[in-house]
């Protein structure tokens, strides 16, 4: 990890530069090779997606459901729904991905 994160001063590709950097934020030894970093990385994010779509999952299950205001349509509901699980998912990701 010590030679990966020394080649980063001195590598030129900014491609390869971003992957290391992602991937010393994840706590994720580099090895060294383009192609095996990138997959790791790639890996890694499926990975953090799965867990936060069961962690939604589990809270969606044990919370209440907001109730939308009076003369809203099922179909307008399902639409905020929609925005809030959204939004939850980016909230998500950005706290496990930069540690917020």
């Amino acid at each position: 990890m010590v030679a990966a994160i020394s080649a980063v001063g001195s590598y030129a590709d900014p491609e390869y530069l971003r992957i290391l950097q992602e991937l010393m934020k994840l706590g994720i030894a580099p090895s060294g090779n383009k192609t095996i970093d990138k997959s790791k990385l790639e890996q890694a994010k499926l990975e953090l997606l799965q867990k936060i779509q069961e962690r939604q999952e589990k809270e969606q299950k044990q919370s209440l459901q907001v109730q939308p205001p009076e003369g809203t349509g099922e179909s307008e509901r399902a639409k905020m729904e929609e925005e809030r699980l959204g939004a939850m998912n980016v909230a998500e990701l950005n706290r496990l991905y930069f540690g917020i």
